[in-house]
């Protein structure tokens, strides 16, 4: 298998995202309960319309205003949808300069405007000049629709015999195996390094 690409889901394969603690700085501003809001978040012109590309960041903040008496502003509001993000996952640096040493990197992730202006300014350090980033939004298709795949892949320019794909999702992995991707679940940094050093690929 002559690889030429590594494709990395980023939230909490790269980087850990901190849900529950957006919940609770959502809840605190609006009259919703946890479980409402996250039965919110997860409806049609919500969250994860949003990372479809269906839906812009106001119109998840009108319909969070509407829905869950959401009462911050949409600049309080930005800065909150900011915070998502705790820091990046144990090891994941190595296991990146190790891939580097061999193939190509590329990101890939189920995203929205915001995060995708906030994540490579805030983690900046993990990154370099010839990665690639496919946002779900831009493309108006997410994980793990076997379409996102497909146009990842024309993105960097590869084919799904030379690229490999991480993500701590099994239903992601299952979706990129199914048009011919090598993808592996990510469980914790190590363990990736020693599934790949078994498959030949480091």
């Amino acid at each position: 298998m002559a690889v030429t690409w590594f494709l990395f889901d980023l939230g909490n394969t790269v980087i850990k995202l901190a849900y529950e603690r957006v919940l609770s700085s959502i809840n605190s501003q609006a009259s919703t309960t946890r479980d409402e809001l996250i039965e919110l978040l997860e409806s049609p012109g919500a969250y994860r319309d949003m990372e479809r590309g269906a839906v812009t960041f106001w119109e998840f903040y009108e319909l969070l205003c509407d829905q869950a008496d959401y009462r911050g502003s949409i600049r309080e509001f930005h800065d909150l949808w900011s915070d998502f993000f705790d820091g990046t996952i144990p090891g994941i640096e190595d296991v990146l300069d190790r891939v580097r040493e061999r193939y190509r990197v590329a990101f890939l992730s189920n995203s929205n405007e915001v995060h995708a202006e906030v994540i490579p300014r805030k983690f900046a350090g993990l990154f370099r000049k010839d990665d690639r980033f496919v946002w779900s939004y831009r493309f108006k298709v997410a994980k793990p629709d076997p379409e996102y795949f497909r146009r990842a892949l024309e993105v960097v320019g590869s084919l799904p015999h030379h690229t490999v794909f991480i993500d701590d999702l099994l239903e992601n992995v299952i979706a990129a195996r199914g048009i011919g991707i090598a993808a592996f679940q990510f469980r914790d940094s190590l363990s990736l390094l020693r599934e790949l050093e078994a498959e030949d690929l480091l």
